[in-house]
């Protein structure tokens, strides 16, 4: 049988950049604090903005490092052959509603998966209701570690 590549983890690269570039946001906003407190000094204690600017950096290093991480260590599987494969028809096929607050699952040949939109992961995550690929009944191929999807594949 032959697949078509629907998602592929080293080919869609490091997906989550917005998660730890939010915090960017607050570094930000810590430099000006640590730039302006002379002036602002009337107004908080002469320390807040060092905590603030210092949490800010913590927050954002710490979230790139754990996102980017998880993404290097599913690219690598995959690259490296160390992801299991499972392939068959999609089964138990449970959709997530288009305003979220559930995750979408699906079964092939009895090993689950469950994924959304809204959850950070490093693997596949493009739900039904957004414009995603699985449905009911849909012949695929699915290479994984744990359960994030490295490598989706669908028959033609």
């Amino acid at each position: 049988m032959e697949y078509t590549t629907v998602f592929d983890v080293g080919q869609s690269g490091y997906r989550q950049w917005s998660f730890p570039a939010h915090g960017l946001l607050f570094v930000v906003v810590g430099a000006g604090l640590v730039l302006f407190r002379r002036r602002l000094r009337s107004r908080m204690p002469s320390f807040f903005p060092f905590v603030f600017l210092g949490f800010a950096l913590f927050w954002t290093f710490i979230a790139f490092v754990s996102t980017s991480g998880g993404y290097s260590a599913l690219s690598s599987a995959l690259r490296e052959g160390r992801c299991s494969v499972v392939e068959g028809v999609v089964s138990d096929f449970h959709p997530m509603p288009y305003t979220g607050h559930q995750m979408e699952w699906f079964v092939v040949d009895g090993r689950r998966f469950e994924y959304s939109d809204y959850v950070i992961v490093p693997g596949f995550n493009n739900t039904a209701s957004h414009g995603g690929p699985i449905r009911q009944g849909l012949q695929v191929r699915v290479h994984y570690v744990g359960n994030n999807i490295a490598r989706l594949e669908v028959a033609r």
